[in-house]
């Protein structure tokens, strides 16, 4: 968990770049509940503050911010559970004719999550593939449908690390300004 640091510096220092030159920016919000197989029946973490930004870099890949602050569920009492940052590079398979013109159609991303979770105490660094499609509409109004598979790094503060594998549906609304 190290090397956390520099993985978050690359991430945010990507988009600080492109943003100068970019007219287009996405701003949106992904709706987002988790439950994990180690949690008790009826406890359930909700999403609270699920911001998303994205931005065009290339004629085939954009750069995807999304925020995570979940409320956890639990049967003893609710709290804040996770905090943290996903970072995805969504690739688009038809190539746009200019890199400003706003993304559509469908593309495949892999993403990169990185979260404290106070609760169960542990740091969880995901890394999955999301294909996905991203749909478009008139008034530059955008929905994103995704299935996000891989797999996350639980490091306990006091327990065996581990692997799980994970398994994600995303569906983000927003619009291009």
């Amino acid at each position: 968990m190290k090397n956390h640091k520099y993985i978050l510096f690359f991430l945010l220092i990507i988009p600080l770049k492109t943003l100068a030159q970019n007219k287009n920016h996405f701003i949106g919000i992904n709706p987002n509940v988790t439950v994990e197989p180690f949690y008790n029946k009826g406890e359930l973490d909700i999403n609270i503050f699920p911001f998303v930004y994205q931005l065009t870099v290339t004629k085939r890949a954009d750069l995807r911010f999304t925020s995570i602050l979940n409320l956890g569920i639990r049967n003893n009492g609710n709290d804040i559970s996770h905090f943290g940052l996903e970072t995805a590079i969504p690739i688009f398979l038809k190539k746009k004719s200019d890199k400003n013109d706003l993304s559509k159609s469908f593309y495949v991303s892999p993403v990169i999550s990185l979260t404290r979770n106070k609760i169960e105490m542990h740091n969880n660094i995901g890394i999955w593939l999301e294909p996905g499609y991203n749909l478009l509409f008139d008034d530059k109004f955008a929905m994103t449908f995704g299935l996000q598979i891989g797999g996350t790094y639980f490091n306990y503060d006091n327990n065996i690390d581990k692997w799980r594998n994970h398994f994600g549906v995303k569906i983000i609304f927003g619009k291009w300004i």
